[in-house]
């Protein structure tokens, strides 16, 4: 990759802890979706979270972290 790649991985402890975040996010928002449609009347607000979830968990890896890496050089 070049250096000039926005999801090139230096092996920072900040990447690997972004990463980890970012999973979790996405096993949650998973589950949210699952969960929405027993919790009745909060059904829509659930699946609104569990997309929002799942829209961070891609969004914390490709945009984020690359952009508050540039910003600290």
């Amino acid at each position: 990759m070049s250096s000039s790649s926005p999801v090139e991985r230096n092996g920072s402890p900040a990447n690997a802890v972004g990463a980890f975040f970012a999973f979790l996010l996405f096993i949650g928002g998973l589950v949210l979706f699952t969960v929405a449609f027993n919790v009745g009347d909060a059904g829509p607000y659930v699946f609104a979270a569990g997309i929002l979830a799942v829209a961070l968990a891609f969004g914390i890896p490709t945009t984020i972290l690359p952009a508050l890496e540039d910003r600290e050089s």
